[in-house]
């Protein structure tokens, strides 16, 4: 399956996260949230709350799994760190650090407009193909 079109357009939690795919090499995927109103902390500032940058970065780890195998697998752990708020869109970087038989690893950057780094997360997802079909999904 195509990647870009996987979450770009059928992706229903993307599409109301704001996530943009924008770029897909194996084990590799670029990607956006352009920051809106909805994704802030409260009605009286423009600061994303974290889960948006969290969503980002779980998103793009999977985009960038399946890249690799064409489906994405669960979630199984990640680790974020948060290094300064996002106060504009935010972009990140995700890249297959290991690809297993059973287990895989993705390690995102994620960044502002001015490439100044909002965080990182490692995360551990499900590669378990069967039949060469990811049986988490449908």
């Amino acid at each position: 399956m195509d990647v870009l079109e996987r979450f770009n357009e059928r992706y229903p939690f993307g599409e109301h996260l704001g996530v943009e795919i924008t770029h897909v090499e194996e084990g590799y995927v670029e990607g956006k949230i352009e920051l809106e109103d909805h994704h802030s902390l409260s009605d009286t500032t423009r600061l994303a709350h974290g889960g948006v940058a969290f969503g980002l970065a779980d998103s793009l780890s999977a985009a960038a799994l399946a890249s690799v195998e064409g489906n994405p697998g669960p979630t199984l752990d990640v680790r974020i760190d948060y290094m300064r708020p996002a106060t504009g869109d935010i972009y990140g970087k995700a890249e297959v650090a290991r690809y297993g038989s059973d287990t895989g690893v993705v390690e995102v950057e994620l960044l502002d407009e001015d490439d100044r780094r909002l965080g990182t997360t490692r995360g551990v997802y499900k590669t378990n193909l069967v039949e060469e079909q990811n049986p988490f999904v449908g």
